[in-house]
């Protein structure tokens, strides 16, 4: 069998094109590093690495090599976390995501209440954007994701691994600057009046899922950035236009720093979901989802403004 501390290396190795390279990385002298490279070549009786006086670069067989080795490595980590949670029932580490829409700020009571409950377990806290989230939860970048859109795709829709319960209804508010040529417009805005200015997105963070809903006319042009916080300095500065989460825009709008426009044709009511990954659940995932709660609870905490709250607390 071969030793994973030698598909270590050979990744390391191909990642950085330089033995050199892969050697310090590795907090490794290039001897060894060349030496198992070479050791490896003779066991498979293959050339993995095309060498020259600078750079190396992968052989076809060494490009089929790395590619396998992703799989074998990370199925060596879920092996490891799965007989570990096997003996003792609780998860060595729960990966979380939160939607972008949801309210930051609780999350760190959860924190604290999960690590008095179970400190030994690793928590991993990440932000996902739209169809990112299913995204995560699809291919286990995350066990639990808070906030998922309302439209679950046919992935989860259709494999048994996931269970999912709705957090209740989201609403939207479309918004500008009070000095946008938008916040001067008398009527509600059709979709033909919004499509002359730009619309500010949130990046999607999806790496395989179809990119989710954002507000992007045809022809319109467009403004990406990765949050809801850099989207909301953007309307300030006069920078677009968007639709920002009713719980994230109110603050804003109550300060006057924003204005709230009536629009026609553009859904300003939505929903999201908890979700999770039923599959090898352990204890740890177990809590979480009764500390989270059911859907009324969800609601207030997760997606409605806290008047009583900074705005740090609410905006990702």
């Amino acid at each position: 069998m071969i030793p994973t501390d030698s598909l270590e290396i050979v990744r390391a190795v191909a990642h950085f094109r330089n033995f050199t390279a892969a050697a310090k990385h590795l907090h490794k002298v290039p001897s060894a590093i060349s030496y198992t490279v070479r050791k490896l070549e003779e066991r498979l009786d293959v050339q993995l690495f095309l060498r020259d006086s600078k750079r190396v670069e992968l052989t076809p067989a060494g490009e089929h090599f790395i590619k396998h080795t992703d799989r074998l490595l990370l199925e060596l980590e879920e092996l490891e976390l799965s007989t570990r949670q096997m003996a003792t029932g609780w998860e060595q580490e729960l990966r979380i995501a939160l939607d972008n829409v949801v309210n930051q700020g609780m999350v760190y009571d959860l924190v604290r209440d999960f690590q008095a409950v179970r400190p030994e377990t690793n928590l991993i806290i990440n932000t996902e954007v739209h169809n990112g989230s299913w995204d995560a939860l699809f291919h286990n970048r995350c066990q639990l994701v808070l906030g998922a859109p309302k439209i679950i795709p046919d992935n989860i829709l259709n494999n048994d691994r996931f269970e999912w319960k709705t957090m209740g209804s989201l609403s939207w508010d479309f918004v500008v600057s009070p000095d946008h040529p938008l916040a001067k417009v008398s009527e509600p805005l059709t979709q033909d009046i919004i499509r002359e200015h730009t619309s500010i997105c949130i990046q999607d963070t999806s790496r395989v899922f179809q990119h989710g809903y954002n507000l992007l006319l045809d022809d319109q042009q467009v403004l990406t950035v990765p949050s809801f916080r850099m989207a909301i300095e953007c309307l300030v500065k006069g920078l677009g236009s968007t639709i920002l989460p009713s719980h994230f825009a109110k603050p804003y709008i109550d300060a006057g720093q924003l204005i709230r426009c009536e629009v026609v044709d553009i859904p300003m009511s939505d929903g999201c979901f908890l979700a999770w990954n039923r599959e090898n659940m352990g204890n740890g995932l177990r809590w979480v989802l009764e500390w989270l709660g059911e859907e009324d609870w969800l609601n207030k905490i997760w997606l409605q403004h806290d008047n009583n709250k900074p705005v740090g607390y609410h905006v990702p």
